[in-house]
């Protein structure tokens, strides 16, 4: 895995194999930030990577994460709870010089706690293990613990023949379809 685009253009990250890790592929990764930086729904909105705030839930690589950072966003928060796949981040934030721009909580993505020293986020990427319903329960702590600021990106990737998810305070933007996956991109109103 390689970041795609920014100052860290062309830097591998470390990878895992293992039937758990579903690694964002570079062509999907490369799809989103399109989609992000020219797709005009999301332009509408106001949204801009850089100078963002990036929640990263069910982080695995921290490959978005990092490609968010290369392309000028000022932080991310990954949240992932494998110890062997947070080596793997931190191996990867050193060999690419973002340690101090990054934070990882060894915490379930669905009921971490609060995180009161960080400003509110603005950029949240969602990638749950498929056919696990978790991705509602991950917004729901999200908008209870108030960790997001108005107008922000959700995007959420499941598997293609999963239903929308509905919460009254999301609006969807725009849903990309990817092989086996479905990217859906919400604003919070």
């Amino acid at each position: 895995m390689r970041i795609i685009s920014g100052s860290k253009k062309g830097h591998s990250i470390f990878s895992h194999k293992d039937k758990d890790v579903r690694p964002l592929s570079d062509k999907n990764r490369e799809t989103i930030f399109n989609i992000l930086t020219h797709g005009k729904e999301i332009i509408n909105t106001g949204f801009q990577i850089e100078n963002s705030n990036v929640l990263d839930l069910f982080a695995g690589t921290g490959s978005f994460s990092f490609e968010a950072l290369s392309r000028g966003a000022n932080s991310a928060t990954m949240v992932e709870n494998n110890d062997q796949i947070i080596n793997l981040i931190y191996k990867s934030a050193n060999k690419l010089g973002l340690t101090d721009q990054i934070s990882v909580l060894n915490e379930n993505a669905c009921s971490f706690e609060s995180i009161s020293d960080k400003p509110k986020f603005n950029l949240v990427y969602i990638d749950p293990p498929y056919n696990k319903n978790l991705v509602a329960r991950s917004i729901k702590n999200i908008l209870k613990k108030n960790l997001i600021n108005k107008n922000s990106i959700l995007i959420i990737e499941e598997e293609r023949k999963s239903k929308d998810i509905l919460i009254p305070e999301l609006k969807i933007e725009r849903v990309k379809e990817l092989g086996i996956s479905k990217f859906s991109f919400y604003k919070l109103t």
